[in-house]
């Protein structure tokens, strides 16, 4: 039967680690007060509708607006190139 000493032998110190004191409330708080909202500085105006949007995305409003006109242009049948 293995003795205590020699199971804590095999165990690196490590792992044996636990908090000495209570984190306080105020400690707490300070660790995660960078972890907070940040503010958006890349928001730009859609050039087709002038609504605000992310830089480098799409514009919901406009993608909206063209995702319903395939559709309906899908359930009616019209080609969507005119091909004369």
């Amino acid at each position: 039967m293995p003795t205590l000493q020699s199971l804590l032998d095999l165990l690196p110190p490590f792992l044996l680690a636990v908090p000495k004191k209570k984190t306080s409330h105020s400690r707490k708080r300070m660790r995660s007060a960078n972890k907070g909202l940040k503010d958006k500085m890349n928001l730009v105006h859609c050039p087709g509708c002038g609504t605000p949007k992310l830089a480098h995305h799409l514009c919901a409003f406009c993608y909206s607006k063209l995702t319903r006109g395939w559709k309906k242009e899908a359930r009616e049948g019209v080609p969507l190139v005119d091909s004369s």
